[in-house]
């Protein structure tokens, strides 16, 4: 008695999907036609798809075996012509398992233009206040002389003649199973069962053509590197379909004072000794321009300033805040008046 729970490597429990699963993974693993196949496995994996895929089928095996009532009609001799005995299996995944994805019926999916992606370059300032950028794209967009519907102004549309205004035609083809008819979109009228009585002169009734096409950009504040802009309908355009999205991935160059955490923005602030001793104020050149930071006595090396509000804008409208490291710029050479001094501060146990 065959094992179909051990042929397709499922528990007994298996659901569905895993029927499913494991049926497409040994399917194409022992498919005739591949490198390395084996016509006797494939062959009992489909038997064993076939059962395990159909309630009643499964219950009745579940009970009788594979020796039990009608178990694995329509195997036997493996004449697919008519596909006799499959008509309980899941034939869209047989379909889409050898042919492809849509193979064999019209392809209902909705339609839609390509979608396009670009990469721009931009400074670390804008990216944290955003910025706006144009850039020029060659592409598939709405032709301009019929506003996108293919056909010369005032003309009216009149049925297909290959499809006679069903919109699908039927092909027969042969394959490993036997001849086999799929529904598939007229080419005529792309599905749409009507044709332009006069087509576009310019598009000659695609609808649309390849053009240059000025994109605006807003790369908004905050962004980060390597962030993608969706800019929905800016894609190409497509005979019948929505216009796809373009992708814009943005790069931020990097600074060479600033670096960023989320919203706060890090910078390295050297001082000399003496503003570490006595403490003072720097100039300090920030992203919205200079400031003056204090600087209180006694500052440690590695200590972090913080300066709130000057950081990276919040979607909320706050900032963030920057924060400066302290690095104490120690003198090389001492002077005897700076030697004096030092010995004083030794005097003192400092």
């Amino acid at each position: 008695m065959k094992d179909y729970y051990t042929i397709l490597g499922v528990a007994r429990n298996a659901t569905k999907d895993d029927i499913k699963r494991a049926y497409r993974k040994l399917a194409h693993q022992f498919h005739p036609d591949k490198k390395g196949g084996d016509e006797s496995k494939f062959k009992e994996v489909n038997e064993a798809y076939q059962i395990l895929s159909n309630d009643s089928k499964r219950a009745q095996y579940d009970r009788f075996g594979s020796a039990g009532p009608e178990m694995g009609q329509g195997t036997a001799g493996w004449d697919f012509g008519n596909f006799q005995g499959f008509e309980s299996a899941d034939m869209g995944d047989i379909f889409e398992t050898f042919f492809g994805r849509g193979a064999g019926f019209a392809n209902n999916n909705h339609k839609r233009g390509r979608d396009i992606s670009i990469d721009i370059e931009i400074s670390f300032a804008d990216a944290v206040f955003g910025t706006e950028r144009r850039v020029l794209i060659r592409k598939r967009a709405p032709c301009d002389s019929c506003n996108g519907i293919g056909k010369e102004k005032d003309t009216k549309e009149v049925s297909c003649t290959r499809c006679h205004g069903s919109g699908t035609i039927r092909d027969t083809k042969q394959s490993f199973f036997g001849s086999y008819t799929q529904v598939v979109e007229c080419s005529a009228c792309h599905g749409r069962g009507k044709i332009p009585e006069h087509k576009c002169r310019t598009c000659h009734g695609d609808e649309v053509i390849v053009k240059s096409e000025e994109i605006h950009i807003v790369i908004p504040m905050g962004i980060e590197n390597g962030e993608v802009v969706r800019m929905a309908g800016k894609g190409e355009a497509a005979r019948g379909a929505e216009v796809g999205d373009l992708y814009v991935k943005v790069r931020v160059l990097p600074h060479t004072t600033f670096r960023r955490s989320k919203t706060d923005l890090y910078m390295k602030l050297e001082i000399p000794l003496s503003f570490a001793l006595m403490g003072g104020s720097r100039d300090v050149e920030t992203l919205d321009g200079a400031i003056k930071m204090k600087i209180p006595q006694g500052v440690a090396d590695g200590e972090v300033l913080r300066v709130a509000g000057k950081g990276v804008p919040r979607e909320d409208g706050s900032r963030g805040d920057l924060l400066a490291e302290v690095k104490i710029k120690m003198p090389k050479k001492l002077s005897p008046v700076l030697k004096n001094l030092i010995t004083e501060l030794q005097k003192e146990g400092n």
